[in-house]
């Protein structure tokens, strides 16, 4: 029994000198031989375009240099660096702004798990305009549809800024705006549901705003991993289902706002209180507050909503 044990430590001793002492160039790749091998593909964290010709890969651990095949609007793409986790694509053509560029590919990790991934990446905005939600309502008519209204705060361009019911991957509905110049104090309307006139934006899908419990967000592109401008949370503090969101969406939505420190707290208690908004009796921000809590907002008076213009000075008192 020793001298099997003695001959089993000598064969892998000599088999780590033979790998550490071979020909490479590159230098040698020490393995461990006792490891349990990764037989987990690797995880695609996201894309964003940084430039207008540069777009950067993320994933969740290294890969191999040598088996990256990228695509381009489904011309193949050679021109990148691989560095570990990030791949980093050179465009061989700008993105124009308020566009987007298809991207396709397959990587490995160093374990030869493969992934294949294809998605939409969003040209960068060098001059992108600052907002926040001012205004928006929930319970919709005909004549008064479900809206969200931003205020311009800084001087910019509009494009690609994307107004979304929800959050991330559990946004609903959202409204991408386009190549536009905007000015601080424009006031910016975008329509989630039918009805109503002059409104300036509309959403993909006009299919409304939870009418009691939800996220409404603002991110700086339509990318799936885009930053958080701004965001607002509501609850009517009386559902108990889903930790009081109603539905296990809003529920992860209002702890992806809290991560991000986008809303103060992940409860619906401390969301802004939905019960007595209606149609004409919107939610309005007080004087520009931004704390992210229900602290910045009240609910105008019956008839006082005033979407495109400055919001109503007179609560609405139950």
């Amino acid at each position: 029994m020793k001298t099997c044990t003695f001959t089993l430590a000598t064969v892998l001793m000599l088999l780590l000198l033979t790998i550490s002492c071979g020909c490479n160039q590159e230098g040698p790749e020490v393995i461990n031989l006792f490891a349990q091998q990764d037989s987990t593909p690797p995880k695609l964290l996201g894309a964003k375009a940084v430039d207008s010709c540069t777009i950067t890969i993320r994933f969740n651990e290294r890969l191999r240099d040598k088996t990256t095949s990228l695509q381009v609007n489904g011309v193949e793409n050679t021109n990148f660096l691989n560095n570990g986790e990030v791949i980093t694509l050179y465009l061989t053509s700008p993105m124009e702004i308020a566009s987007s560029t298809r991207l396709e590919g397959r990587v490995e990790d160093l374990w030869g798990n493969s992934t294949c991934f294809s998605l939409e990446v969003w040209a960068h905005n060098p001059d992108r305009a600052e907002v926040l939600i001012n205004e928006f309502s929930t319970k919709g008519s005909g004549n008064n549809p479900d809206r969200v209204e931003l205020l311009v705060t800084k001087r910019g361009n509009l494009a690609g800024i994307t107004i979304a019911n929800g959050v991330g991957p559990y946004a609903r509905d959202r409204c991408i705006l386009g190549d536009k110049e905007a000015f601080a104090g424009d006031f910016l309307v975008i329509s989630f549901q039918e009805g109503g006139t002059g409104v300036q934006y509309h959403s993909e899908h006009l299919g409304g705003l939870s009418a009691n419990n939800g996220c409404i967000t603002v991110t700086e592109s339509p990318d799936w991993e885009s930053t958080i401008i701004d965001a607002v949370l509501y609850s009517n503090k009386s559902t108990t289902t889903y930790g009081g969101f109603g539905s296990r969406e809003t529920e992860e939505g209002a702890l992806m706002l809290y991560q991000e420190r986008q809303w103060d707290s992940p409860l619906a208690t401390n969301g802004i209180d939905s019960t007595n908004s209606t149609a004409t009796r919107t939610h309005c921000r007080d004087s520009c507050k931004d704390t992210n809590s229900e602290r910045d907002w009240y609910v105008c008076d019956t008839k006082g909503a005033t979407f495109g213009a400055e919001n109503s000075s007179f609560p609405y008192q139950s």
